[in-house]
């Protein structure tokens, strides 16, 4: 009897445990794209920016990929957390790029870490 009790308590133990496969992870994404080696992040309080020459396009977007929830991905050059893929990226006029860039009429500047 012992036995069978022993055999049941392992059975329910055994069955409640998680394998590093079922854990899941929610990132929580900072509005970010990256551009020629630099690092943009939404800028709300810039005030008015207006758009210079189309540098390129956004390639790939995190938000609604397979690495949403993958918290060590790193974006590359062309990439964002948002914003969608197509979306034009433009100087801003009087501004150097390395300082900032439009993303569909949104402000993203660099900041120091």
């Amino acid at each position: 009897m012992r036995f069978l009790l022993l055999l049941s308590v392992m059975l329910v133990v055994g069955g409640c445990s998680f394998s590093a496969s079922e854990v899941q992870t929610k990132v929580d994404w900072v509005d970010t794209v990256c551009w020629n080696g630099h690092k943009y992040i939404l800028d709300e309080d810039f005030g008015e920016a207006e758009a210079d020459e189309k540098l390129g396009e956004v390639s790939f977007s995190v938000v609604g990929s397979e690495e949403e929830d993958n918290p060590s991905y790193q974006l590359k050059d062309g990439e964002a957390t948002f914003a969608s893929p197509g979306s034009a990226i433009q100087s801003v006029a009087g501004v150097p790029v390395e300082e900032a860039i439009l993303v569909e009429d949104t402000l993203y500047t660099t900041r120091e870490e």
